[in-house]
């Protein structure tokens, strides 16, 4: 199989050609701005690799290509994903799969319709050490809070910090709590400085800290148990396991514990995005059902309105 690459010369393009090039799965990349595609060529020696260059999508479309990876803002996914659903082509969508609800039916109907696999780029999900995280939440005991601080001076999206931060987040908590929220709802600064996000798993409280506004970068996920604490800040490859609680004790007053940290190690150093391409490639031929597939995708987008 062979993909072509939608929005190829756009902020996260670049990645995925690279990527497909190392899988040697790359046949076309369509890239509307003349500058941004000759940087790309030049970048990658594309016509080289033998990688048809178009600005036309209606001719990556037509070309002979098994799928397409469309990186583009989410205002333009559900256009771009159902008409490569319409010309046969299986879908990969970066992240979020659209940007409504409505949206998301149209995918899943002609996905339904054309016989097609189609995934979201929720990246995460694909991270050894995310991965890792959810394999090791028994050692904090009963699960209370997951919470994630994603924070730094970045670029402030004309689609606000939610719509541009919280599908990660979101995708991470629904993978850790191994369902969807009950309920989501946001605080946001009126500048689109910063949101406090609040999604509710049963017993279990996820919250979420974002910020374009914040002075240095910041990347944490911690879970919060009945005998411990979880964290993995993304700077580290490894996780650390905090062996410190609190429990209720006579008067009202809580019991503090500290048994001291250790490391828990992640073997597994392999790339995310490279992650993500097998499992994509995999999917399409056992015709199985993506882990990020449309489900999931939806219901990032479910906690994206609800914030709304």
């Amino acid at each position: 199989m062979r993909f072509g690459v939608v929005g190829a010369g756009g902020y996260w393009g670049p990645n995925w050609v690279r990527v497909l090039l190392q899988l040697r799965r790359l046949a076309a990349v369509c890239e509307q701005d003349g500058r941004r595609m000759a940087e790309l060529c030049d970048r990658f020696d594309l016509d080289a690799a033998g990688v048809a260059s178009v600005a036309s999508y209606d001719e990556l479309l037509a070309s002979q290509i098994d799928g397409v990876f469309v990186v583009t803002p989410p205002a333009t996914h559900a256009e771009l994903a159902v008409a490569a659903l319409r010309a046969g082509k299986h879908v990969f969508v970066e992240k979020p799969l659209a940007a409504s609800l409505e949206d998301c039916c149209r995918i899943k109907f002609e996905a339904e319709r054309a016989g097609r696999t189609v995934m979201v780029g929720h990246t995460f999900i694909y991270h050894p050490a995310v991965r890792k995280f959810k394999q090791s939440l028994p050692l904090v005991g009963r699960l209370r809070t997951i919470y994630t601080v994603r924070a730094n001076f970045g670029q402030y999206q004309s689609i606000g910090i939610v719509g541009d931060l919280l599908p990660h987040d979101l995708s991470i908590f629904n993978y850790l709590c191994s369902g969807f929220a009950d309920a989501v709802r946001a605080e946001v600064n009126p500048n689109q400085d910063v949101a406090f996000v609040t999604a509710g798993y049963g017993e279990v409280t996820c919250n979420a800290f974002l910020s374009w506004g914040y002075p240095d970068k910041t990347r944490k996920l911690a879970a919060v148990g009945s005998e411990g604490i979880l964290e993995w800040d993304l700077s580290n490859t490894h996780l650390l396991l905090h062996r410190k609680w609190a429990e209720p004790g006579e008067s009202g007053r809580f019991g503090h514990h500290d048994e001291g940290t250790r490391n828990v190690m992640v073997n597994d150093q392999s790339e995310p995005l490279m992650n993500e391409a097998l499992h994509f490639i995999e999917c399409i031929e056992r015709r199985a059902e993506p882990i990020t597939g449309i489900e999931d995708g939806t219901n990032v987008v479910k906690g994206l309105e609800a914030c709304r």
